[in-house]
């Protein structure tokens, strides 16, 4: 019973009239939020858009859960990289799951849109799918940088941690590219700005885009 003692269409010839374009805005409502959370569930793509901060790590993971809950017969997930870098320790954690994926059958794809610089250069080179830059895309790789103040033992200590860490990224550089880790270290002195046709050459991507 309608609430409304009008002439106006009933519900039912409404609904008729409207399905379809209610589908339609249903659909690319769906999308955009989708996009506002950082995921295509249809075509299994995350994004990171911004620097690589402690939570990117979970993020990815609960993404790429749901995304297999959603298909469960997934083989690879592609990741929209445009980041100016920002936590190792995060990164390397990335790079550990992206890995632990591979192991279970599922390839990461990494595309980067813009900039891969510092911590999400080497995401970028991690990737163990396709990994992929457009035509002026920029990516930089450099020394660590670490900042400590305090006792001259914690200085000591933190400056350790970052040799141990450093090298832990110039390994990932080898293993990943076609150069080794004396190369990456002796070219990192100072922020190493790499065109999408030098990354290709040196194996940071696999294809320009």
């Amino acid at each position: 019973m309608s609430l409304y003692n009008d002439n106006r269409a009933s519900t039912n010839e409404l609904d008729v009239n409207n399905t379809t374009s209610d589908r339609e805005r249903d659909k690319y409502f769906q999308e955009f939020r989708e996009f506002d959370y950082g995921i295509d569930i249809t075509d299994n793509i995350i994004l990171i858009q911004d620097d690589i901060q402690t939570g990117l790590l979970f993020d990815v993971i609960s993404k790429v859960r749901l995304l297999k809950k959603i298909n469960t017969d997934l083989k690879s997930v592609t990741i929209l990289l445009n980041s100016g870098g920002g936590d190792v320790v995060e990164t390397l954690g990335l790079i550990d799951y992206i890995r632990s994926l591979d192991r279970d059958g599922i390839k990461t794809n990494i595309v980067c849109r813009g900039m891969a610089m510092s911590a999400a250069a080497l995401l970028l080179t991690a990737g163990t799918g396709l990994r992929a830059a457009s035509k002026h895309s920029k990516i930089m790789v450099h020394q660590l940088s670490s900042f400590t103040a305090g006792k001259l033992s914690d200085i000591k200590s933190n400056a350790r941690f970052a040799e141990q860490l450093e090298d832990d990224c110039n390994q990932i550089m080898e293993e990943c590219t076609k150069k080794d880790k004396t190369w990456w270290k002796s070219n990192q002195q100072n922020d190493y700005f790499i065109t999408s046709d030098t990354a290709l050459e040196l194996g940071i991507i696999d294809k320009i885009i």
